[in-house]
């Protein structure tokens, strides 16, 4: 699960593969992010951006398109 805050909110992105394995933190890079230890929080520019690059993986879509993939609908993301 990735906890990612702007100036504006904070959300929690949980992304699960074709294998289950949970690797939101992979995908968001969020070990070369600012941690903001008082919201227990990772610093982004724009969360309603990394919500939308979110999405657009698990529809496969944007960046994220690839004709030879066949496991996009194994994809699932939940963010709170």
């Amino acid at each position: 699960m990735a906890r990612l805050m702007d100036n504006k909110k904070t959300v929690e992105i949980r992304m699960y593969g074709a294998n289950g394995v949970e690797w939101a933190d992979d995908f968001f890079e969020i070990g070369g992010l600012e941690y903001d230890e008082k919201n227990d929080a990772y610093v982004v520019t724009d969360v309603d951006y990394c919500i939308e690059q979110a999405n657009e993986w698990k529809n496969g879509v944007g960046d994220f398109y690839n004709p030879d993939v066949d496991e996009i609908e194994d994809r699932e993301v939940y963010i709170d």
